[in-house]
């Protein structure tokens, strides 16, 4: 009898987790559908939704983290990819989108580290390799405009 009982709790916990498994693909799927149709509101409620039922996912934690970005929420955006990291089997995707808020806040150097993180995690990573240079350049420039400044007093 207390087989038996063993037997359909390890049944019942099966379905349990394959339904929060399917209800949470559906929520990202709603969520990826409302992002493609720039319904950023929309998505996050989704997503949020998604997070209630799994707090460790990465990708909806990147979800969440890509739109705290739109709206120009930086901080609250890096919170959620610096979690979505320690989830994460592809962390050159986390790195370079937290390289990427350090290049939005002209935090250039960090944003080189972040987009140097992302290229050694996958070094045929071309997105960190973009931002990467995209960052090198702008800091180059601020040391040229520097230049130019310092010529200007002497």
């Amino acid at each position: 009898m207390e087989e038996e009982l063993n037997s359909l709790k390890k049944t019942a916990d099966f379905f349990k987790k394959t339904t929060a498994k399917i209800k949470l693909l559906k929520l990202i799927k709603m969520a990826k559908a409302e992002y493609d149709k720039y319904d950023y509101p929309s998505g996050l409620d989704y997503l949020e939704e998604a997070y209630k039922t799994d707090k460790n996912n990465p990708v909806v934690l990147r979800g969440i983290g890509c739109i705290k970005q739109f709206q120009g929420k930086y901080k609250e955006a890096l919170e959620y990819y610096q979690k979505a990291v320690n989830f994460s089997k592809d962390k050159e995707i986390e790195y370079t989108l937290i390289g990427m808020i350090h290049y939005l806040t002209e935090e250039l150097d960090e944003a080189v580290k972040y987009f140097n993180l992302a290229i050694d995690t996958n070094d045929d990573y071309t997105a960190a390799y973009e931002g990467r240079n995209q960052a090198m350049l702008e800091n180059h420039l601020k040391i040229i405009d520097l230049q130019e400044t310092l010529k200007k007093y002497f």
